[in-house]
C-alpha cells in the first residue's frame, strides 16, 4: 500500500491544480485569446450613416429608413442598408500584425483604396481601412482609422462590405402594399383591362374582385398581385429626365385603399429595344424590365378558365 502513496499524493495535487486553474478561468482566458475579436465595437441601433469610399457611396438613416445622399438620390432598398451594417459590425480581426507601425505604406494603409465607415447617433464615426493582401492567401491588412494597430482580416468577410451603388438601389418598379391594393387598370398594345376589389376593407384574398363586370375570387387575383410585387429590374435605374415618357406605350393605374381613403398612382412605360422603362408618373426614376415581363402581367389579368367558360 505504501508504494501507492506517492501516486495518490500526485493525483491529489493534480486535481487541486486543475480545480484552481478552472476557478481562476485560466482555460477560458486561453479560449478567449484564440477567438476572433471585433474590429470595431458598435451597436447596430446607433448607426445613422454608411460610407463606402469605392463608388463614393453615402447613405443616411432617418426615421428607420435608409436614403442615398451620394452619388445621387437614388431610390433606396429598405433592407440592404441594415444588412451591410450587420456585416460591418460582424467584421473581426484574426490577429495583430503591428501594434505601432512606423510606416503604413508597407501594409498598403498610407492611402488605402478601401474604406468602410459608419456614422453614429452621437455624431462620431468609425472607419475601417483595408490595405494590401497578406502573403497568407485570403487575408488583408486592416486598421481602424485614427488607431495605430494593424490587424489581419479575412477576404471572405470583406466581400460583404464591397458593394456597388446599384446593390443599395430599390429594384421594384411598382411600389405597393399587397392587401391595400383595391384596383388595377392596365393599358397595353391598344387593349385595356380593369380589375376592381369589391370590398376594399378586406384583404386581397378575402375580398371578391371584378374584371370588367365579371366576378373573380381573391385567390384568382393573387398571381396578378404577386407578379407586380415580385417584378424586379436587373439594371441600374435611370433618371426620368433622360427618357421621353410624354407618349407612353404602357399605362397602369394602381389604386390603394387604407383606412377608407383611396389613392391612385399612375405608372407609364416606354419601349427601348426588347426592354421597357417604367416610371411612376411625376417620379424621378425609371426601372427597366423585359417587354415579355409586361406582356406576362397583362396576360395574367383574366378570368380563370372555369369562369370564362360560363
Amino acid at each position: 500500500m505504501k508504494r501507492f502513496i506517492p501516486t495518490i499524493v500526485l493525483l491529489v495535487v493534480c486535481i487541486g491544480a486543475f480545480w484552481y486553474a478552472s476557478s481562476q478561468s485560466f482555460f477560458k482566458k486561453e479560449d478567449d485569446a484564440s477567438k476572433p475579436k471585433a474590429l470595431v465595437a458598435v451597436k447596430q441601433t446607433d448607426v445613422t450613416g454608411i460610407q463606402i469610399k469605392q463608388g463614393n457611396i453615402e447613405l443616411q438613416k432617418k426615421d428607420g429608413k435608409w436614403t442615398f445622399t451620394k452619388p445621387a438620390a437614388y431610390p433606396t432598398n429598405a433592407y440592404t442598408g441594415d444588412s451591410w451594417v450587420g456585416a460591418f459590425i460582424a467584421l473581426t480581426q484574426d490577429g495583430e500584425i503591428d501594434a505601432n507601425p512606423s510606416d503604413l505604406s508597407k501594409y498598403g494603409l498610407s492611402n488605402p483604396e478601401q474604406e468602410y465607415g459608419v456614422t453614429l447617433a452621437d455624431g462620431t464615426s468609425k472607419v475601417v481601412q483595408i490595405g494590401s493582401p497578406l502573403p497568407i492567401a485570403g487575408h488583408y491588412y486592416a486598421k481602424v482609422k485614427d488607431a495605430p494597430n494593424v490587424y489581419k482580416v479575412t477576404e471572405e468577410q470583406l466581400k460583404s462590405l464591397q458593394k456597388a451603388p446599384e446593390e443599395f438601389v430599390e429594384k421594384s418598379p411598382f411600389q405597393m402594399t399587397y392587401n391595400e391594393v383595391s384596383g388595377i387598370q392596365m393599358e397595353w398594345k391598344g387593349a385595356s383591362k380593369t380589375l376592381q376589389k369589391t370590398d376594399p376593407s378586406k384583404t386581397s384574398t378575402e375580398s371578391a374582385w371584378k374584371l370588367g363586370d365579371k366576378e373573380m375570387k381573391g385567390s384568382d387575383v393573387e398571381p396578378i398581385l404577386d407578379k407586380m410585387l415580385l417584378m424586379s429590374s436587373d439594371q441600374m435605374v435611370k433618371a426620368v429626365s433622360e427618357l421621353k415618357l410624354d407618349a407612353p406605350e404602357m399605362k397602369l393605374q394602381l389604386k390603394s385603399t387604407k383606412d377608407g381613403k383611396e389613392t391612385t398612382v399612375v405608372y407609364v412605360g416606354k419601349i427601348a429595344d426588347d426592354q421597357i422603362w417604367l416610371a411612376m408618373q411625376g417620379g424621378a426614376w425609371a426601372y427597366t424590365v423585359p417587354i415579355d415581363t409586361i406582356q406576362e402581367l397583362f396576360d395574367k389579368i383574366k378570368l380563370p378558365e372555369a369562369a370564362a367558360a360560363k
